[in-house]
This record gives C-alpha cells, structure tokens and sequence, in this order.
C-alpha cells in the first residue's frame, strides 16, 4: 500500500484499520468453524455461543465503518489510499455476512437433523474444509495485498460450486422418496445453501483485493 502522507498517525491509523478487519476475520473463521462443528454435534449450548458471538462482529464492523470515515475526513488519502480505506469497509461488510451465515448454521445445529441424513453430512464437512482454506488465504491475501492469492482463491470457489451441487444431487432421492417435514434434510439443505453463499462472500472479497491495487473491477469468470 502506498502511504505518501508525511504525519506518522497517518500510517499508524491505515495499519489500525487493516488490524480491525483482520481481526473481524479471524472471528468470522472462527465462527464458521465452529458453527459447522456445531452443526455436526448438534450441540445446543455451543450454537448459543455463536449466537451471542454475533454481536461483538457486528460491533466491529461498525468500528471499521468509522475509522473508515475518520481517515477520509482527518486524513485526506489519494489514490491507492484512498480505495484501500473505502474497500476496507466493504470488506468488513463481507466478513460480517460470513458471521451471519454461521450464525445460521449454528442455530441450525440446534434444531439437528434427521438420523437417517447423517450419510449426507459429508456434504457440510467438505464444504466447510473447502471454505475454511478460502477464508484463512483471502485473509493472507489482505494483509499482504496478494492479488495473486486473491486470485487463486477466487477460482477455488468453483470447488464449493461443484460440492453443493453433487450434495444437492446426492440427496435428490430423499426429496422424492421421504415426507419433507421431517426437518433433518431441509437443515442439511439449508445449512449447504448458506456455506455457498460463504463462498461468494470471500470471492467479493478477493474482488476487492483486486480493486485495490489496480483501481478497476476483475471480470475474470471461474
């Protein structure tokens, strides 16, 4: 990042607010993480943490959004600068949806599914190891300001694509063969539904990556 203002508070408050969202990353991992572990367990207690959790990622992307507006105002930044304090609240906003999807997924966990879906449950465990790497890379690549890595991690999301269709595929024969009610399977859909969405939101991340240091958008397609 180029950083060509000449007070010091200046560099000291850019490396502040990439410490606020990298730290809102972390928690998000953390919760996605633990959410798809608590979706195996169907362990209550734990899903109410991740709930309560919630709050805390909430409260710092609000932080980043003012430290954000703080710079532009105090600092004036130009160019590069200047996409890197603007992306950075679109960023935390990424970030925070993740924490969001986990927080579904974990209140999922508290309702549990049907035995006779544990077979699919392969499904959410790959995906959730596929997601994983993502997000820890996409935070790397941040940090680093790696468009190379964000690059790489933005054609890896094809990976989740391909495992929520093959779940969807492989449990096509419970949707035609089994009553519906039975809330197992719609949680073990649901909870696929959401960590594919986890994908597209650390693709938009590496997007933004990409922005900042070539002051356009990629239209690279998977």
């Amino acid at each position: 990042m180029d950083m060509h203002h000449p007070l010091k508070v200046y560099e000291e408050e850019l490396a502040d607010l990439q410490g606020l969202v990298l730290e809102l990353g972390n928690l998000a991992l953390d919760q996605l993480n633990k959410a798809i572990k608590t979706f195996e367990e169907n362990d209550p207690e734990k899903a109410e943490a991740i709930v309560k959790m919630d709050e805390k990622i909430n409260d710092l992307e609000h932080e980043v959004d003012k430290m954000s507006l703080m710079i532009i105002t105090k600092m004036e930044p130009k160019a590069a600068d200047l996409r890197y304090v603007l992306t950075a609240s679109k960023i935390a906003s990424d970030l925070e949806r993740i924490a969001d999807y986990a927080k579904s997924i974990a209140k999922k966990g508290k309702r549990g599914f049907a035995e006779e879906h544990a077979q699919h449950l392969g499904y959410v465990q790959h995906m959730g190891q596929e997601l994983n790497a993502m997000l820890s890379s996409i935070l790397e690549a941040f940090k680093e300001l790696s468009v190379e890595k964000a690059l790489d991690v933005w054609h890896s999301d094809s990976n989740v694509d391909a495992l929520f269709k093959e779940g969807v595929t492989g449990m096509k024969d419970c949707v035609e063969a089994e009553d519906l009610e039975g809330k197992g399977f719609i949680s073990l859909l649901f909870t696929m539904r959401c960590l594919e969405r986890v994908g597209d939101h650390i693709t938009n991340i590496a997007e933004h990556i990409y922005f900042i240091k070539y002051a356009e958008y990629f239209a690279g397609k998977k």
